[in-house]
């Protein structure tokens, strides 16, 4: 996290993630920011154009900051309105979902 520039490797790949036009991005934060391996994710697969709502979760944050740099970094991509998610239920979810 010290190193911005910093992209871990995916060791996975998405086979047909360009047929999706909305992706649910989820993550945990780390130093009030996304974890480098979501700019690994975001790069590798090209997400511009597509709409992307980010979720997360946290011990400390909300996920303003860590949405708010992302839009920075990616501005090619649609933003939805991120949430934090801490002790969610499925049905919490469920209406959030259905919202956007």
């Amino acid at each position: 996290m010290a190193d911005a520039a910093a992209r871990p490797a995916i060791t996975a790949d998405l086979q047909d993630i360009a047929e999706y036009d909305t992706i649910y991005l989820g993550y945990p934060i780390w130093w009030n920011l996304a974890p480098r391996v979501i700019n690994t994710f975001i790069e590798k697969y090209n997400l511009d154009g597509k709409t992307v709502i980010p979720f997360a979760t946290s011990g400390s944050s909300s996920i303003d900051n860590s949405a708010n740099e992302l839009q920075k970094s990616y501005p090619a991509i649609k933003w939805g309105k991120g949430k934090l998610l801490n002790r969610a239920t499925i049905d919490d979810i469920k209406t959030w979902t259905k919202q956007q």
